[in-house]
């Protein structure tokens, strides 16, 4: 049975063919989306843990420091105690490099070589005024000028993985001149930026976690990742319908075939599992061409996307299973051929 679904394989290469292709094509999508979701859920989980503070303090009422405007007095860190803390001022603007490109980016300003400087990938942290640390995903080099608002600032440091809100890069400059950026004033910050807990209550502030920040940054997209879920679900249905439509004509077209070998004594499971071995063919074929195309067109992918290395082995087997639901349609066809029918 093996050696006869292997020939009708060949016999029908060109429409097996052109299925794999339209199920790959669809199982590209799903990689896509997979690694869409994944980047998603996770970016603002590892932009929070990149900036390393256990927790953070904002203006009462304010539901996170990157999603609401938050304005407390500088003078606060005193009432402070003696945790590891620092001022940090969060804020929404637009980076113009060179050649007059402006790009949407989120500005943290800290104080040099204190709590709130990132990780660095590249180059050094900032030391004073006029120096810069952007994300990777901005493409720009050590050494290069970038304005922010009306400054100019040099790229002194290259960090990586800290965007937020779908790919939003993070910019780091000092904090005295997102201070004047912002509000115009060196006496209000943003919030404060805390390692280890903290010993007093802090009047007209609310204390948020590193984990609640991460939380609250994904919020607004929530509803975006619920939809991206949604058409991934259509997407297999896309596929069980491509694949079942196709096993479904195979078992017209060898209906006659079908009685015959029933006549000479095969059995209808045996056949109907050379129907569903051709749907495993196909969905384990489609799934390796779909995770290369996949992986080939992620860096070029308009949004940021990070397809989990999970992803490359539940998506085969949810084809393949996948693939067997939809040639039960088939399977139902052969059992149901009347071995009479070969001598019609």
């Amino acid at each position: 049975m093996f050696l006869m679904t292997l020939r009708d394989l060949q016999y029908r290469a060109k429409r097996v063919g052109l299925v794999t292709v339209l199920v790959a094509l669809v199982l590209t999508l799903l990689f896509l989306m997979t690694g869409l979701v994944n980047q998603l859920q996770n970016e603002p989980g590892r932009t929070v843990a990149g900036i390393g503070a256990d927790s953070w303090i904002v203006a009462e009422g304010v539901s996170g420091p990157f999603t609401s405007v938050s304005v407390l007095p500088l003078t606060m860190q005193d009432s402070l105690g003696d945790v590891e803390s620092s001022p940090v001022v969060v804020s929404r603007g637009s980076l113009s490099i060179e050649d007059g490109e402006s790009v949407e980016i989120v500005v943290i300003g800290h104080v040099p070589g204190a709590l709130g400087q990132p990780a660095l990938s590249v180059g050094e942290a900032i030391a004073g005024p006029g120096e810069a640390v952007v994300d990777e995903s901005l493409e720009r080099s050590v050494g290069e000028s970038v304005r922010v608002g009306p400054d100019e600032f040099t790229v002194v440091g290259i960090t990586s993985d800290a965007t937020v809100l779908a790919g939003q890069a993070l910019v780091f400059i000092d904090l005295e001149a997102a201070q004047l950026l912002t509000f115009q004033s060196t006496d209000v910050t943003s919030g404060f930026v805390v390692n280890g807990p903290l010993d007093t209550e802090v009047p007209g502030a609310v204390v948020l976690s590193a984990e609640q920040v991460a939380d609250d940054v994904l919020g607004p997209i929530e509803s975006a990742v619920a939809s991206i879920d949604l058409i991934r679900v259509l997407l297999w249905f896309v596929a069980a319908i491509v694949m079942g439509a196709v096993i479904y004509l195979t078992a017209l077209e060898r209906e006659r075939d079908f009685a015959v070998l029933k006549a000479v004594g095969a059995s209808g499971r045996s056949l109907g599992m050379g129907l569903a071995l051709q749907a495993v063919v196909v969905a384990l074929v489609a799934s390796a061409v779909a995770a290369l195309v996949a992986k080939l067109i992620e860096p070029v992918f308009p949004l940021p996307v990070s397809i989990p290395g999970s992803a490359l082995i539940t998506v085969p087997i949810v084809a393949v299973l996948v693939g067997l639901a939809s040639a039960m349609v088939g399977v139902r066809k052969v059992n149901r051929t009347d071995p009479a029918e070969a001598f019609g």
